[in-house]
């Protein structure tokens, strides 16, 4: 079963302002609901979904959940996306160092992101 768990980013998003990137690095520049502007950047992206609330009702019930302090950047254990992933590439890419986050806010807002590196926030 996928479970959400806390990464080392601890942050309460009101609003994701704006996605970019492409060539395997991204960044999620967003609002926390104390009104402070950060982004979000990742490196070594080998997937990425952004998609509205909706689009994740079903899965969003089955995640079983393990966060110790509450947060809007999680990382998900047990990750079916990864599993999907891996069938997708056929071996051409080692999976073993992918994790999973999901970054959502307040608003209507997920994405998910599978990087073989540690996202860096930046206060902007």
């Amino acid at each position: 079963m996928e479970t959400l768990v806390n990464c080392d980013i601890t942050v309460d998003i009101e609003s994701i302002d704006s996605v970019s990137g492409g060539n395997q690095e991204y960044e999620v520049h967003f609002t926390t609901t104390d009104n402070v502007k950060y982004k979000l950047v990742f490196d070594c992206v080998w997937e990425f979904r952004c998609a509205i609330e909706n689009a994740y009702i079903d899965r969003a019930t089955q995640f079983k959940h393990r966060e110790i302090q509450k947060s809007s950047v999680l990382l998900v254990e047990n990750s079916e996306y990864i599993k999907y992933f891996a069938k997708q590439v056929s071996g051409t890419r080692p999976i073993d160092a992918v994790k999973n986050y999901i970054i959502f806010d307040s608003v209507d807002t997920i994405i998910e992101v599978l990087t073989i590196k540690e996202p860096i926030l930046i206060k902007i």
